[in-house]
């Protein structure tokens, strides 16, 4: 394969010139693999506390993993241990000749750990993944092999290699894969009850240049989609594996060729009126959908029920300074309005800590937050992730903090900031008080779903009765008599069925969002009491006067 492509690999060019050219093994032909997914830390994203009430352990599962299982020889012998819910043992690792990991960066902690544990023991190490990507110089010294880039079209020779003894400890590729030559991914090494939605792929790479944003980095601004009987073909086999629950289309931005986004919708809603319509999809998506009136049509006739905005945030000046343009090309309140209505429910991401920002923005977050209804509000502070442009700023002006060890937006920055750090840390615990007290979630809740427009064509899953009837008894019990928000819990709960008990759309929505209050009003709260911790920790060592002297240099 590799005969067939100009120079496909490109060694690193890293000062560990002894690690990138070190000499290995052949592993042979009978090779078994051991797939690990790390764990992942609390997040708005892992949904804890829907979990502890439903059957499910995982929202998802690692999808890029098993598609890179489809692209292994079939004489290997391959695992997937999901450390969501699955503990990594001694023999797990002494059953394998290669352990394979992929990785973001809030995997770090128990990235690092797998890799440890399995260098104790004595087996290969292989990572890939967006944090190997992102910073595999790091990586380098933690595992035997790295791998950076898209696997699609190399992976082959790279096992290949493996086999013979003549792999690289560091693979570099640089051309982005045709999307059309990805596999089915190998949903069968799932444990799919354990997770509440299945995930599949469509396209990758983004045409913005938000200042912050490593996908344009690390999957270019190009975006390649894969043709859509590829992707029908992989529903085929979800469905044929016993799958009847959401799917998530994982593009970062699925309408980045709105074009080829239109065709697959098309191509989707066929297939779901062969097939009873017993699967729906939720997705990401940039605001200017608002803008497309045949595209979010085409989605809600696939029955697509809900999407994540990279809002970021109403200032301007943020939106201009960070080059998010494309949120500048229209009334965010009005575009929200616009999706929902259309019959696409709305959830969107938002950050504090631009230079711009002042002591102001937590409360205009707040105030916008709660006029577009978006119950799901998941705000954080600014990173500078490696290789963004924002990254390279941040390292040019003097201001990266180049030991941090910051892996999720709740994390202190990993540069100085303008708004002193205290400043910061404690307005966004005030927000995400503010956000998530049960009367603003709940109120939020019901304002957004009443708004919310769903057509004849979307349906919700329709799950066993046994199954709604245990996850009912938990969510009572839990919510309903044990937490600190019971009274609103059963105001809500008694409003949405008597608005809503003739609308199976708007019902299982109104049902999604009351076992999310266990995990957002939870998480929420404990969030804001770290970040305030952290604030009395700097004012009492002395860093706040050094951090104010900081925000005073930069703003000059």
């Amino acid at each position: 394969m590799l005969a067939s492509l100009k120079d496909p690999f490109q060694q690193i060019s890293s000062s560990a010139h002894e690690i990138a050219t070190k000499q290995f093994e052949p592993l042979g032909k009978q090779v078994k693999a051991l797939m690990v997914w790390p764990r992942f830390p609390p997040s708005f994203w892992g949904f804890e506390g829907v979990l502890e009430m439903v059957p499910e352990k995982s929202v998802m599962p690692p999808l890029g993993l098993i598609t890179v299982a489809a692209l292994l020889p079939l004489s290997w012998t391959v695992r997937l241990l999901d450390l969501s819910f699955q503990e990594l043992r001694e023999e797990d690792l002494l059953w394998c000749d290669l352990v394979m990991v992929s990785s973001m960066q809030a995997q770090r902690a128990d990235t690092l750990d797998v890799l440890s544990r399995a260098r104790e023991l004595g087996r290969r190490t292989f990572i890939g993944g967006p944090w190997a990507s992102s910073e595999p110089e790091f990586l380098m010294t933690r595992a035997d092999h790295v791998f950076v880039g898209e696997a699609e079209e190399v992976f082959a020779e790279v096992a290949h290699q493996l086999e013979l003894g003549t792999a690289q400890a560091v693979y570099r590729v640089i051309d982005k894969p045709d999307m059309s030559v990805s596999p089915v991914p190998r949903f069968d090494l799932l444990h799919m009850n354990k997770y509440t939605s299945m995930s599949v792929q469509f396209s990758r790479g983004c045409p913005f240049q938000c200042e912050f944003c490593d996908i344009i980095t690390i999957y270019g601004r190009r975006p390649r989609a894969k043709p859509p009987e590829k992707l029908i073909a992989e529903l085929d086999a979800l469905l044929a594996l016993g799958w009847r629950n959401e799917v998530f289309i994982v593009d970062d931005n699925f309408i980045g060729n709105h074009k080829l986004a239109l065709q697959l919708t098309h191509s989707l809603a066929e297939w779901q009126e062969r097939n009873k319509r017993v699967i729906s999809f939720y997705t990401e998506a940039s605001i200017d959908l608002a803008d497309k009136p045949e595209l979010l049509a085409s989605m809600v006739e696939a029955n697509f029920m809900y999407v994540f905005l990279g809002i970021e945030t109403p200032s301007a000046e943020a939106l201009k300074g960070s080059s998010k343009f494309q949120n500048l090309r229209g009334d965010l309140v009005t575009q929200v309005s616009k999706i929902r209505e259309s019959g696409l429910w709305v959830l969107a991401g938002f950050i504090v800590g631009f230079d711009s920002d002042d002591e102001t923005i937590f409360e205009r977050q707040l105030q916008f937050i709660e006029k577009t209804a978006i119950t799901w509000a998941m705000a954080g502070v600014l990173q500078a992730p490696p290789t963004t442009a924002l990254f390279d700023r941040m390292k040019r002006e003097g201001r990266l903090i180049e030991d941090s060890t910051a892996t999720t937006n709740f994390s202190p920055p990993n540069f100085k900031t303008v708004l002193p750090l205290p400043v910061l840390l404690r307005g966004l615990s005030t927000l995400l008080t503010g956000l998530y007290t049960p009367a603003n979630y709940f109120g939020r809740a019901m304002r957004s779903i009443e708004s919310w427009q769903p057509r004849p064509a979307q349906r919700p899953p329709e799950l066993p009765m046994l199954y709604n009837l245990r996850v009912f008894v938990q969510s009572m019990w839990q919510q309903g008599v044990c937490s600190n928000y019971r009274l609103a819990y059963w105001r809500f709960l008694l409003t949405a069925v008597r608005r809503w008990a003739l609308q199976p759309a708007k019902m299982w929505l109104a049902v999604m969002v009351l076992l999310s209050a266990n995990h957002f009003l939870k998480y929420a709260r404990g969030v804001a009491e770290t970040l305030e911790e952290e604030c009395q920790t700097l004012e009492d060592s002395g860093l706040y006067s050094q951090t104010l002297a900081v925000a005073a240099e930069n703003s000059v």
